[in-house]
């Protein structure tokens, strides 16, 4: 039987649970058709009343007073009323407005009359009106039984697809199923495959770049620095060549990020990183976008903060914020805060442009301070997910606040 249920569509085990249901409910509803109320409540009256007879007729035979039940009448044929001294031997009852239940036997050659009132029954109405309810509430706690049943045997297939998608494990079940998990399946089981495809081809393609890249770089660099320094000290071209050496030292460093990046984030080396002397690495190097502008670079840290991670991301995420911090402010402060598993970088520059998104920072965006690239951001973006830190922007016109957790990262096992 279970073969057969799971060789179902859930479209088709759907509508047999539906149908089974009303099946249930017709089978109710012909119970109710079939008991007839007036017969049941005439045996039970009778069935009372013939009880009460017998109780009778045994006091009547000893000799002694019977005692009636109240609501209960006993006439012979000197006492009866009229109106009753025609019914014969067997059970009758009066319809309204005047309701009794009349019981006539004989014993002795005497013939009695046994009359109780309606009023001691009127529980038995309110049990025969209360059948309806009950069957109601039977269907209806049916349908819920037989839904939730439903609901289960439907939902737990998708459950576990989805527990096995989001946990990342291969292959993924329900691939053989003929209904519509397996078509669900397959489609997860296939996109799956493209996009693992598509990222090792991108860590192919971001590694190849950057080990070619790293090779003219490094003669870029090594040329520029020995041009700077067999330039004199008064020369015009020293900036230039100084400029150069920065730029392709800072593009080096990006290279070695990118090549971390196209890691799995696992098997990223990762260390106890004293934060503070990086902190004021980065802020050293700042210094040339600070020259000539009234701001203020302030560091408010304890003196051996530490935190568990790859130092390499660590020291690109910092630089960069801070760069775009030392660029974009013109005047007052920009101040860096540690407090326990948490970083700030705090400025009083102009903000974010509008056409950026806070909370999603997407590659190439224009600045409408700089013509370039636009990576700094996607880049902080991508290597905070990477270490599995947690970054909040909070942006006005008086300024921007990047705020760093590394909580999550650190209670990972190392």
């Amino acid at each position: 039987m279970k073969a057969i249920y799971r060789q179902m569509t859930l479209r088709t085990r759907i509508t047999v649970s539906f149908v089974l249901l009303m099946v249930a409910v017709m089978g109710f509803v012909v119970a109710a058709e079939q008991l007839d109320y007036d017969e049941l409540r005439a045996y039970v009256i009778s069935r009372s009343l013939h009880d009460e007879m017998d109780r009778l007729q045994a006091d009547l035979a000893d000799g002694t007073p019977p005692t009636l039940s109240p609501g209960s009448d006993l006439y012979d044929a000197r006492n009866v009323p009229d109106a009753l001294r025609r019914y014969a031997p067997g059970y009758y009852s009066a319809d309204p407005p005047d309701v009794w239940h009349l019981l006539v036997f004989d014993l002795g050659g005497q013939r009695y009359y046994l009359r109780q009132d309606a009023e001691r029954y009127q529980y038995l109405e309110h049990v025969i009106d209360g059948y309806a309810l009950v069957v109601m509430l039977l269907c209806i706690l049916c349908a819920f039984w037989i839904g939730r049943l439903t609901a289960a045997r439907v939902i737990a297939p998708i459950t576990r697809l989805a527990d096995a998608v989001q946990r990342g494990q291969t292959p993924f079940p329900f691939q053989e199923a003929r209904d519509e998990i397996g078509v669900l399946a397959r489609a997860f089981a296939q996109h799956s495959d493209e996009a693992e495809q598509y990222l090792q081809r991108e860590r192919c393609f971001v590694g190849d770049a950057s080990h070619e890249l790293r090779t003219p770089l490094a003669i870029i660099s090594g040329a520029a620095e020995t041009i700077v320094h067999q330039l004199p000290e008064d020369s015009p071209l020293r900036a230039s060549g100084e400029r150069i050496v920065r730029t392709t030292q800072e593009m080096q460093r990006q290279l070695s990020c990118l090549l971390l990046l196209s890691r799995d984030p696992q098997r990223l080396a990762k260390e106890d990183v004293p934060l503070r002397p990086l902190i004021e690495e980065c802020m050293a190097r700042c210094q040339p976008w600070l020259a000539g502008k009234p701001v203020v670079l302030l560091l408010d840290a304890p003196q051996d903060p530490c935190i568990h991670t790859n130092a390499e991301l660590a020291r690109s995420v910092l630089w960069n914020l801070l760069r775009n911090a030392c660029q974009y402010t013109d005047k007052g402060e920009i101040r860096i805060v540690v407090r326990d598993a948490t970083l700030s970088i705090v400025d009083t520059g102009p903000g974010l442009p509008p056409s950026m998104d806070p909370q999603q920072f997407q590659r190439f965006t224009p600045s409408p301070r700089q013509s370039g690239e636009g990576l700094g951001l996607s880049i902080v973006q991508r290597i905070v997910d990477h270490l599995g830190w947690r970054m909040a922007v909070e942006s006005s016109e008086n300024g921007c606040r990047f705020t760093l957790d590394t909580s999550a990262a650190q209670s990972q096992p190392h």
